[in-house]
């Protein structure tokens, strides 16, 4: 029987239709309001954790802030009146975490996955911000295409936390597995970067790939304590997992690159995973990744 939440734990205008799962940070539920086809909205107790309240605050700094087709736009955000916080994403309820996925992805289902994600950053760059957390828990399956959320820990294009006080945290209170995907230099304590969202994605593309993450994580390896140890292990060579095209190859090479300036851009990146996936880039998906 689905549970029902406590009338001060409901955001105005909606209805909770049940708890579905936790989320990264509280629990989420699936929510509905009239002339709304569904969405999902994240309800967190703060219970005055000065870490939840900063990464809330930085949060709802995102609210209206995208809104694309690639993205899990923030629609509302805010606090309720017991003083948890409350965030409604647009995501559908059939929407499905790529960490739930089944792995290893066909190369063509990966590329997929990549263009999406190469224009969701395009959009989220263009308005000045990164995701500064890319890894499998924020991407999400909606209907054969897939989007980018959980912005939790987004930066300014200059690699500032929206909330000040966040920076303390970063990245040692990302979840850990997490910690897996992000660049060298964001690990070793530089702020994030274009290039460092790139390499998280490349990282990504490498997972859904083989299983596995670019850099062989040891079992003994506790990433909140061994982020420089991480940082400094080589990226391995995607040939090692089989047998992959050339552009794809190509692709993670220059994503996974760890000098950062030599990653390329996210522009070329785009031309050469349309490609790959044969697609003549429509006028209008051009501009709505923009």
């Amino acid at each position: 029987m689905a549970l029902t939440p406590p009338i001060s734990r409901t955001p105005t205008g909606y209805v909770l239709a049940e708890e579905i799962e936790s989320g990264l940070y509280g629990t989420r539920w699936l929510a509905s309001k009239p002339a709304d086809d569904g969405s999902v909205v994240d309800l967190i107790a703060l219970d005055d954790d000065r870490f939840l309240i900063t990464l809330c605050t930085n949060a709802m700094c995102m609210k209206g802030i995208t809104n694309s087709q690639y993205t899990s736009n923030v629609l509302e955000a805010g606090w309720l009146d017991n003083g948890d916080y409350y965030q409604v994403s647009d995501l559908p309820h059939s929407a499905s975490a790529l960490s739930k996925a089944r792995l290893p992805l066909l190369e063509g289902e990966a590329l997929m996955v990549s263009l999406d994600m190469v224009r969701a950053l395009k959009h989220l760059h263009k308005r000045e911000y990164l995701h500064a957390a890319i890894c499998p828990e924020a991407v999400y399956s909606v209907d054969g295409r897939f989007k980018l959320g959980e912005f939790w820990w987004a930066h300014t294009l200059s690699g500032k936390t929206l909330d000040g006080d966040l920076f303390d945290h970063y990245p040692r209170r990302v979840p850990e597995t997490a910690l897996n995907f992000f660049a060298p230099e964001v690990l070793l304590g530089f702020p994030p970067s274009r290039e460092s969202d790139l390499f998280s994605l490349g990282a990504l593309m490498f997972y859904l790939l083989t299983g596995e993450t670019p850099r062989a994580v040891h079992s003994d390896t506790n990433a909140f304590v061994d982020l420089e140890r991480i940082a400094k292990q080589e990226v391995r060579s995607i040939s090692d997992f089989g047998s992959f095209s050339d552009l794809t190859a190509a692709v993670l090479e220059k994503m996974l690159d760890p000098d950062a300036d030599k990653r390329s851009n996210i522009f070329r990146f785009e031309d050469m995973i349309a490609h790959a996936l044969g697609e003549e880039t429509p006028e209008q998906v051009l501009n709505e990744s923009e």
